[in-house]
């Protein structure tokens, strides 16, 4: 029998499938959050042989559009002095732009090169605690959720974490174009239910919009989440005026390090 890592519930098989052109999975969904998972997925390090996978040929579209999202959303709820960490965060376009937007995001991830962020690399010990974690295009790679959630917040001192997914329906449809067998990456899925159970075990309430999802320890009122993202298209020029793009100053911060560790003196 296979118990869910989320409510160590029962689960259920729901097909085989192929995965990366050749290894044999059994999809399993739990009978009481729902909670769609692939069991012992031990091609994971095949897998990431490339942290982004080729298919994934949306990685530039969905930055771009979550940008001014989660700088609107982010600076509204949590305050424009907030400190981020983005958990999971490939080459660092997403921390650019919303640094280059005014907020003041880190970059954290074990399996990506860091390409557009260099030099703001999470380190607890240097910024202090986290304000909020960020996860885009995250949740469906880890095989343990509950684990993965909590070890991020308490990496960061965050209480807030906010994340992309798109939701099953419960059907367990195994053409769901989500699965992305092809990839190998793609190894959990999650309905309403099993994002409120997880909200649950971690002492957090559950806020969702759409794709977007909070689970937070802060209070909120109900909806208050969903209508900053449905409305972020009005809110965003307010919050602009409040922030203060970091582009040049995180140059100048660069430079000083550069010479600081050659030993020059700094200008």
């Amino acid at each position: 029998m296979v118990l869910c890592k989320i409510c160590d519930g029962e689960s259920r098989a729901t097909h085989r499938g192929t995965v990366l052109g050749r290894h044999q999975a059994t999809y399993h969904m739990c009978v009481d959050c729902a909670y769609w998972f692939i069991d012992e997925p031990y091609w994971l390090e095949e897998a990431y042989s490339e942290a982004v996978a080729a298919i994934d040929t949306g990685v530039a579209q969905r930055n771009l559009r979550l940008s001014p999202v989660l700088t609107s959303v982010l600076a509204g709820m949590f305050g424009p002095d907030g400190v981020y960490v983005d958990y999971g965060g490939g080459y660092g376009l997403l921390v650019r732009l919303l640094r280059d937007a005014g907020l003041n995001f880190y970059w954290q991830d074990p399996h990506c090169q860091n390409l557009f962020a260099r030099g703001f690399e999470w380190d607890g010990g240097r910024q202090g605690f986290a304000t909020a974690v960020t996860a885009v295009e995250v949740m469906e790679h880890v095989a343990d959720p509950l684990a993965f959630v909590d070890t991020a917040l308490r990496e960061t001192g965050a209480n807030s974490f906010v994340f992309t997914q798109y939701l099953h329906d419960g059907t367990a449809n195994p053409s769901w174009w989500y699965l992305a067998p092809e990839a190998g990456q793609h190894v959990s899925f999650y309905a309403a239910l099993t994002l409120r159970t997880l909200a649950h075990r971690l002492g957090m309430a559950y806020h969702p919009a759409g794709t977007l999802h909070l689970l937070t320890r802060q209070k909120f009122r109900k909806g208050a989440f969903d209508r900053a993202v449905r409305f972020h298209r009005c809110y965003y020029p307010l919050r602009k005026r409040r922030l203060r793009p970091r582009w040049m100053q995180d140059h100048e911060q660069l430079v000083r390090r550069i010479r600081c560790a050659s030993g020059a003196a700094p200008a």
